[in-house]
């Protein structure tokens, strides 16, 4: 899996984003170096999370760990 979706999924399930508890996208760049703080590569990243079923979309760009999909994640993080 690549290192960006790790991270997002770490960071998701470490300050525990799950069900109804959500994130905003945004603060998935905290943690980053300089030069992967990239919006458009961060948002791609969680669209792809969203469609292999590991994130559920909220509203207004908020998102949070799909809880039938926390065990893969744990073996992941």
């Amino acid at each position: 899996m690549e290192k960006l979706k790790v991270h997002i999924l770490r960071r998701a399930y470490r300050h525990t984003y799950i069900g109804r508890r959500h994130m905003s996208i945004d603060d998935f760049r905290q943690g980053l170096p300089k030069h992967e703080r990239d919006m458009s590569k961060i948002e791609k990243t969680v669209k792809e999370l969203i469609n292999e079923g590991y994130l559920i979309p909220m509203k207004l760009g908020r998102v949070s760990i799909n809880p039938q999909m926390l065990d893969k994640i744990r073996e992941i993080v």
